[in-house]
């Protein structure tokens, strides 16, 4: 806003308001007089720009969004730590630490006696931990104590929500005013819940409101994220009686999205000096990111769609990939529609 208010130009005004036949050139006592003067207003003017530009939700930093948000009762998302199921020979003291490829977990819940079966907690919020499952070694001995392993990821950690996301959720909450019972209050509520990446509400079919939502990590939700929004929505044993988030009346039935697995067939034309084993990693890894983003859009689409151009573009642009023939979606050489709340996984990839 105050783009033009630099050193050069106050001192410009300021030299031009002098009295005729005073020396107003760059060295002279009037200029070097009031050359601090003009810095200090520069600086003044950099401030007001910084403060009109906080002023706006979609120009203001973080910091002050974040402000805007505890306005409006819209708050950023936080890190969150991965849950683990963790098996053990003996019984384990709940508080117990452990580690295991570089990051430190803490025994939080019993799962069950008979096998020995624990909720662990990383330590580190975040993504990262999320892929690792194995041998966990004890921060502090433990009589007979002989194996202590994470087998199952059962909740997934998730970074911080990013600032440009943050900032569209809540200008969109400018736009439709949430309140009890509607689709954007729904959304907003349940958006909210630990574990859900994002959330679809339906029109009530036969008494029930249908409500499908995704995972943070962009997967079918675990049962016992279901759950814990179903509980925190409209507890089944108390269906439609306001007990939760739904207003009375409102009988609401939490489904998580379905998985597919898409098998993929193709034949790849390599560069001199490459191999597919040499790409393999490379290739899995750029299908599989190919899929995420495809999930990342569920939440806007009625049907994901598959495309060959879309595992063909992704490929492609592997270094020491020639050429991608004869794609193959689940033994189909067509596009693959699917059905609603349906989200692709990798499936088995075969490459000729």
């Amino acid at each position: 806003m105050y783009e033009e208010m630099t050193f050069d130009y106050i001192i410009a005004l300021m030299m031009e308001d002098m009295p005729d036949g005073l020396d107003t050139s760059e060295g002279s006592l009037i200029y070097h007089a009031c050359s601090k003067c003009a810095a200090q207003l520069e600086e003044a003017y950099l401030q007001l720009a910084a403060v009109y530009e906080n002023i706006y939700p979609d120009t203001a930093d973080l910091d002050h969004l974040v402000l805007f948000g505890q306005e409006k009762g819209i708050y950023i998302e936080e890190a969150t730590a991965a849950v683990f199921k963790g098996k053990f020979n003996i019984s384990i003291e709940i508080g117990s630490e452990f580690s295991g490829d570089d990051y430190d977990y803490i025994v939080t819940e019993l799962i069950d006696d008979i096998t020995h079966t624990y909720k662990l907690e990383c330590e580190e919020t975040g993504t990262d931990p999320n892929g690792w499952l194995g041998e966990l070694t004890p921060l502090d001995d433990i009589d007979g104590l002989e194996t202590a392993e994470l087998v199952e990821l059962i909740e997934p950690g998730s970074e911080e929500e990013d600032e440009e996301s943050y900032r569209m959720r809540l200008l969109d909450s400018f736009e439709i005013k949430p309140f009890a019972g509607n689709r954007a209050y729904y959304i907003q509520e349940i958006g909210k819940i630990e574990g859900v990446g994002g959330v679809k509400v339906y029109r009530r079919e036969g008494g029930t409101i249908p409500v499908y939502v995704i995972s943070s990590t962009y997967e079918r939700p675990d049962d016992d994220v279901i759950q814990r929004v179903q509980e925190a929505v409209d507890p089944l044993q108390n269906n439609g009686d306001g007990i939760g988030i739904a207003p009375i009346g409102h009988s609401v039935l939490i489904n998580g999205v379905v998985e597919v697995k898409i098998n993929l067939d193709m034949a790849l034309i390599f560069d001199v000096g490459f191999a597919y084993e040499d790409l393999k990693s490379q290739i899995e890894s750029a299908i599989s990111e190919y899929f995420l983003l495809l999930r990342k859009d569920w939440i806007e689409k009625d049907n994901i769609v598959v495309r060959k151009a879309g595992v063909e573009n992704a490929i492609f642009n592997i270094e020491g990939v020639q050429d991608v023939t004869e794609i193959k979606l689940n033994g189909l050489t067509s596009n693959i529609t699917l059905d609603e709340n349906v989200i692709p996984i990798q499936g088995d990839i075969i490459c000729s």
